[in-house]
């Protein structure tokens, strides 16, 4: 299975945004998330090896 498809549909928006070079400030205004949340979601992409 590919490993993308394990991802919540927030964690890809976050992965999207992380290529485009976006910090954790910018994303968590666009998604309505705290920065602990995405700064979860960049610790689990990590651990994956996505980015």
């Amino acid at each position: 299975m590919n490993e993308i498809n394990c991802l919540t549909e927030n964690e890809k928006l976050v992965l999207e945004m992380i290529k485009c070079d976006l910090d954790e400030k910018e994303i968590s205004r666009r998604l309505g998330i705290s920065k602990h949340t995405v700064n979860a979601h960049k610790v689990k992409l990590e651990k994956m090896k996505l980015i």
